[in-house]
């Protein structure tokens, strides 16, 4: 049952996120905001990390090192996102700066223990993760005094990204302990269901503000 509930998750998930980058895709054709712009080369990058590792797992192929894409491009992406929505100089500044930081502290990880290209990396994981919830914070806060855009993606990459941040960083920690099994694949299960909530929070963005055109103010300069 479990591996049924499992598999059914799985392909849901990236049944979603085809879908629905396809949808962004072409709302981009007609919206050239350039927030949008950034969260939809997210959504790219992520379905083609996620039919990469699919495959590689398919095909009985290691697909571990693919996490180290997933992690920094949404790092990435999303921190650019975030930066062309936030309407504060001081914050902008701010986004470029951790991004410096954080891409700076993985090239030398990675050059000094390149052999933790082929290992899920924790301190990755943090810190690739962490700012970008510090970013949706921020977010919430500025929009409580002014119009606020992008709603449905904010909570959901607060939401999301907060439990599963968690998720990864214990599943690990939990994946050493024989007897705990069971914990683990429903910890990774949760993590599923959340992040098809995620998906369907980005769907909503789309549907209640991008399917007929509508004119965000692009703060970004």
């Amino acid at each position: 049952m479990f591996n049924l509930i499992d598999f059914f998750a799985k392909n849901l998930s990236l049944f979603l996120l085809l879908i629905i980058c396809s949808l962004y895709i072409i709302t981009l054709k007609k919206n050239k905001l350039k927030s949008l712009k950034f969260f939809t080369f997210y959504l790219a990058s992520v379905s083609i990390v996620m039919i990469c590792s699919i495959s590689l797992a398919r095909n009985k192929l290691p697909n571990l090192y693919i996490s180290h894409f997933y992690f920094i491009g949404q790092f990435i992406f999303l921190s650019l996102f975030y930066r062309s929505i936030f309407v504060n100089q001081i914050q902008k500044r701010l986004v470029y700066i951790i991004l410096f930081v954080v891409i700076s502290i993985l090239g030398v990880q990675y050059y000094i223990q390149p052999y933790l290209f082929l290992k899920f990396n924790i301190l990755e994981v943090f810190i690739c993760s962490s700012p970008l919830v510090a970013y949706a914070i921020i977010h919430l806060y500025n929009s409580l005094t002014r119009r606020g855009v992008f709603i449905y993606i904010n909570i959901g990459v607060l939401i999301y990204l907060t439990s599963s941040t968690l998720i990864f960083i214990f599943g690990d920690y939990l994946a050493d302990f024989r007897d705990k099994n069971l914990i683990v694949k429903n910890i990774w299960l949760i993590n599923k269901g959340l992040y098809i909530s995620y998906l369907l929070l980005i769907f909503m963005e789309w549907y209640k503000n991008f399917r007929v055109y509508k004119q965000y103010i692009n703060h970004s300069k």
